[in-house]
């Protein structure tokens, strides 16, 4: 029976060429949509599942609330609450830290092989709470001897080509000892929320005196990220109130208050957005479930397209069904046939789909940063929901077809009378409303993220980002000859100015946060505040806009203890005129934790400058001190150099080869602060990406399914057309005759999507402090692209029906 099916469906769809070809392109293209998507939200779920026993595995995190009641949560806690919990609580199986020492010149010390990379250092206990597989090395030892270093292929080959890694030596800056190769990583997942290239042994530290003592009295610090394996019946409750309970006896005396949490390995990636010294990238669950959402919708319109032409159909296969129950056949039996049918065009739509998927999959990866796969390498579990998919799929499209025609009565259909016609066409309209409700959505919601992300990048930002290059500063040498690199950039033709500074606006690295005090601003803690060390040429160079007041005076130092204040921090601390009026900065804010400083830094307030953003616009602007460079608290960090627009590359040559002559080691590293501003929004620029190419998904296959309508319906009314030709009927009164109940049902769907689009995307705008009005043009023109596009789909049918010749279509008559 299965067989006979199968050859009798195989027959029908090959002499249905244009019919089944219509169903098959709308299923392979709403299937490959469906399949990049779900390997892409698959691969967001599946953060750090790879370990074993990941739902034993914990982040130690630390919640600060200040005597004010602000509160601060920070991913980073002192050494010894796992140090000595470990000891102390038999729940904790194993625990680890690591803690990073910045960027560090890393080399070869057989070849100038030279870069730089993150600095991490992990102890003996890294691997044994994280499965990370090695390629060459023992798990157990490969951190446990001071000067160890385990490293990934890609440095391997970075630094020394073909040759085997194992046991060669590395050099670092950190430290005058090279360190010795004991180990290689497996490329590391790129699902993990760690990405650590080199892993340095912590061991090596425990020889230096001060970092022993510093670790064994180490209680209040937040300098370690931490991580536990805990038992399997271990209460986290319990755990965590005990952890609480040790570091709490043995602290002194605080204000505010101190909190230890555990956050569960796999919550890490979606729930760190707001913690401090978060490690890594961090993803947002919310474009998880949108992108699930997107992922159902191109999927369901596809499958609206089948059930849509396979009912539009339904009178040409009237009579085949009438035969088929007269000669006997139940009516099981033609809905299996009917089924099977849809079966074996969801089969070759997956085949096709997956084609498509295997193509794309490249360009796919590179443009999200993923390794993703579909080959048989990939987890069973994802291919047995390929192929459930793919059933599901087959079975839904193919129901109602199944159903509505398995119904028809014999002696009915073969008097040629068709009962129910008028339920089927109102439940192919709503199929059809469903269909661009659901595209129209999707196009509101591509111009919002579109306009909001156009207005991100030309929003002004209170500083003139362009033609702005970073120059970072890496060594000593170069930060002691710094006056003498900016003096002599200064004299280049296409430099319009140079200054240095801490940091720069638009930074992407953490900006240090200090307490600041004033004499309006009677705050027992404080107000938080950034703040960058800069010179008397950083405003300029920036084109930051000075309020009131003066600027700092160049070479004069006086005004090492100067600062300048936005005017946001103006507001908070209460200082209305800068008069030289005098603040405290009693403490720098670390994680939300504040550190109080040996001698309280007393600065002067000698200017205020025009609010700017030095972050995202995710973040509204909080208070910022420009202090003197040659603070105490800061050292410079980079040269910022405004070229004029010819002759770039000349001049950053020009600028390599000064930098060059202070320190010829120094690795020469540069970017464009544009390009640099532009990655704050990399994610949503990700996301744009994938809404447009969904949007145009969705509005292609639900054209596809009106191509096929229209198609049909022309035929059907041929005759009609014809006699209304020859009664006088003109080619635009036969158009409009057939495009008039189509583009009603497009009209029904734009009014039906507004409200939806509206919700969905005035949550999504949550996210930006900073954020476009949601206008009425953009429903306008969304609806206005959609009816033009279904418009033109129904046209080429509607016009060549209209066109053809009245006496073809009455001869018969």
């Amino acid at each position: 029976m299965l067989r006979n099916y199968f050859i009798t469906a195989y027959r029908y769809l090959t002499r249905q060429k244009g019919y089944t070809l219509l169903n098959i392109t709308g299923l392979t293209f709403g299937m490959a949509c469906f399949l990049l998507i779900a390997l892409y939200v698959v691969d967001e779920l599946s953060f750090d599942a790879f370990h074993q026993d990941s739902d034993q595995i914990y982040r130690l995190l630390e919640t600060k609330t200040s005597g004010e009641g602000k509160t601060t949560k920070t991913a980073t806690v002192a050494y010894n609450v796992s140090a000595q919990g470990e000891k102390s609580f038999p729940q904790i199986v194993a625990s680890t830290r690591s803690f990073g020492m910045g960027r560090a010149n890393i080399s070869n010390p057989a070849n100038n092989n030279v870069f730089y990379d993150d600095f991490w250092m992990g102890d003996q206990n890294f691997l044994k709470v994280f499965s990370y597989p090695l390629l060459e090395g023992d798990a157990a030892t490969v951190l446990q001897e001071p000067y160890s270093v385990v490293i990934t292929p890609e440095i391997a080959l970075k630094l020394f080509g073909d040759k085997p890694a194992m046991g060669e030596l590395i050099q670092t800056d950190r430290f005058p000892t090279p360190f010795k190769v004991t180990g290689i990583f497996k490329e590391i997942p790129s699902n993990s929320h760690l990405s650590i290239r080199l892993l340095f042994s912590e061991a090596t530290m425990h020889s230096n005196a001060e970092y022993a003592q510093f670790i064994a009295k180490d209680w209040t610090g937040n300098g370690f990220i931490t991580y536990i394996k805990t038992t399997n019946e271990a209460s986290i409750e319990t755990l965590t109130a005990n952890l609480n309970k040790l570091a709490k006896a043995n602290r002194k005396e605080e204000t505010g208050q101190r909190l230890i949490s555990l956050q569960p390995l796999k919550d890490i990636h979606f729930h760190s957005a707001e913690i401090e010294n978060n490690l890594g990238r961090t993803g947002d669950i919310f474009y998880v479930y949108v992108f699930s959402i997107i992922a159902f919708f191109v999927l369901t319109i596809a499958c609206i397209n089948y059930m849509n032409l396979s009912t539009a159909r339904s009178a040409k296969r009237a009579k085949e069904v009438g035969v088929r129950k007269v000669i006997g056949a139940n009516r099981s039996t033609l809905m299996g046939q009917f089924l099977t049918e849809s079966l074996l065009i969801a089969g070759i739509s997956l085949v096709f789909a997956t084609l498509v998927v295997h193509f794309a999959l490249p360009a796919f990866n590179e443009f999200t940063e993923k390794k993703l796969s579909l080959d048989t390498t990939t987890d069973i579990r994802i291919w047995l929901g390929i192929f459930g998919v793919t059933l599901l799929v087959g079975i839904l499209s193919g129901s109602y077809p199944a159903f509505f025609l398995s119904r028809y009565r014999p002696y009915e259909v073969l008097k040629g009378v068709i009962s129910g016609e008028r339920g089927n066409l109102s439940l192919r309209r709503m199929l059809v409303i469903c269909q661009f409700t659901l595209s129209i959505t999707m196009i509101i919601a591509t111009l919002l993220v579109y306009t909001q992300l156009q207005y991100v990048r030309n929003k002004n930002l209170g500083f003139d980002k362009e033609q702005l290059v970073i120059v970072d500063i890496n060594s000593g040498k170069v930060r002691k000859g710094a006056e003498t690199i900016k003096s002599e950039y200064a004299k280049l033709s296409q430099v319009k100015s140079v200054t240095v500074s801490s940091r720069v606006p638009g930074e992407w690295k953490n900006l240090m946060q200090v307490k600041v005090k004033s004499e309006s601003n009677p705050s027992a803690d404080g107000t938080d505040s950034y703040i960058l060390g800069v010179d008397e040429d950083f405003t300029n160079t920036f084109a930051i806009h000075l309020l009131q007041g003066r600027n700092f005076n160049p070479g004069a130092p006086a005004d090492s203890m100067a600062v300048l204040i936005n005017e946001t921090a103006a507001k908070a601390l209460g200082i209305q005129q800068a008069s030289e009026q005098l603040i405290d900065i009693p403490a720098v804010s670390n994680g939300g934790v504040a550190s109080p400083l040996e001698k309280p830094m007393k600065a002067r307030v000698i200017g205020i400058v025009k609010d700017f953003h030095f972050q995202s616009l995710h973040q509204t602007i909080a208070p910022m001190i420009l202090a003197h460079y040659s603070n105490p608290l800061q050292y410079i960090d980079y040269f910022t150099v405004r070229l004029s627009a010819e002759n770039a590359a000349q001049a950053i040559s020009q600028l390599e080869s000064i930098l060059h002559q202070i320190d010829p080691a120094h690795l020469f590293e540069y970017h464009f602060l544009d390009e640099q501003v532009d990655l704050f929004y990399r994610e949503d620029i990700k996301r744009e990406s994938i809404f447009i190419a969904s949007s145009f998904a969705t509005i292609f296959i639900a054209c596809l399914g009106l191509f096929g309508l229209a198609a049909f319906t022309a035929q059907q009314r041929t005759k009609e057309i014809g006699i209304r030709k020859v009664l006088g009927a003109s080619v635009g009164n036969i158009v409009t005759l057939l495009s008039k109940d189509f583009l009603t049902l497009v009209l029904i769907s734009f009014i039906v999507s507004i409200p939806l689009a509206w919700m969905a995307m005035h949550q999504w705008l949550q996210n930006f402090a900073y954020r476009i009005e949601i206008s009425w043009w953009i429903f306008a023109l969304a609806g206005i692209l959609a009816i033009s596009v279904a418009l033109l789909t129904v046209s080429f049918q509607a016009i060549k029906a209209a066109l053809a010749n009245p006496v073809k279509s009455l001869r018969n008559e």
